[in-house]
């Protein structure tokens, strides 16, 4: 079998001048991924590395580049599957550097699946992975622009008008990869840092295996754009489906994209 690797670094459009910064970060990411592959490595250790340059990128909305949520505060979602259906993941989980290497702990536990908030921080903690403040000054420069008052009182009927307002969500988020060893094996991993300015404690569809990750022996899928929608589509599993039932990659593809727009709520 022939390894190949893809990344991706979140939809949506960058500012002007950061596009090619954002694809040499993502390039960085296929390199790190593709030195594990040419050797023989495994598709598991191959997306992990992938994931963890992307996350160590400040412009990338992961890790290092997270938005900030309404009350000051940054906390990531994480997944990572393999093929034989193998899955780990965390939500909501402040201070880490590289939430991904906590999600592919878990995965190898093959207990517990998800793990959330301040006590996975400390699982992570108890493992010796790195303790971090993700908060980038233009990520903090965000959220101190958008600090309104339906904010600071966590208005929450408030700040959901707030946020399906399209000038006030921004549209980038989230980093994946897919990566497909000389063995045959298949493994995603996904990581995100939410979307700027949402009610703390906001999960995405990142850490919902089957909503924003998911794997099968024939095909991976690392989802981003608006999580509400994805969540309420399971549109990872639904496109690994579709291909499973004999549709080609492309066809599932278009069909998840055509039923992802067809949601007229979550803004």
């Amino acid at each position: 079998m022939k390894p190949a690797i893809i990344v991706h670094g979140g939809c949506g459009t960058p500012p002007p001048g950061e596009e090619p910064l954002r694809s040499e970060a993502c390039e960085r990411g296929v390199e790190k991924g593709w030195e594990i592959l040419k050797r023989g490595g495994s598709a598991l250790d191959a997306a992990e590395a992938a994931v963890v340059e992307l996350e160590d990128e400040p412009l990338l909305n992961a890790g290092t580049g997270s938005y900030i949520q309404a009350d000051g505060v940054i906390r990531m979602d994480a997944s990572i599957m393999t093929s034989d259906r193998k899955a780990g993941a965390i939500a909501q989980v402040p201070g880490l550097k590289n939430p991904i290497k906590l999600a592919r702990y878990i995965l190898e536990q093959e207990s517990h699946i998800m793990l959330s908030g301040s006590e996975a921080l400390q699982l992570g903690l108890k493992l010796g992975l790195e303790q971090a403040i993700v908060a980038t000054d233009a990520k903090i420069a965000y959220w101190k622009e958008h600090l309104n008052e339906h904010n600071r009182k966590l208005d929450y009927a408030a700040m959901a008008v707030d946020w399906k307002q399209e000038n006030e969500n921004p549209k980038l988020g989230t980093v994946g990869c897919v990566a497909l060893d000389s063995s045959g094996k298949l493994a995603v991993a996904t990581s995100t840092g939410g979307t700027g300015q949402c009610y703390p404690g906001r999960i995405g569809d990142t850490p919902i295996i089957g909503a924003g990750t998911y794997c099968t022996k024939m095909v991976g899928c690392s989802m981003t754009g608006v999580g509400e929608r994805i969540m309420v589509l399971l549109s990872a599993k639904r496109l690994c489906d579709l291909v499973g039932d004999g549709n080609s990659l492309e066809t599932a593809a278009s069909r998840v994209m055509e039923e992802i727009k067809a949601i007229k709520i979550y803004y």
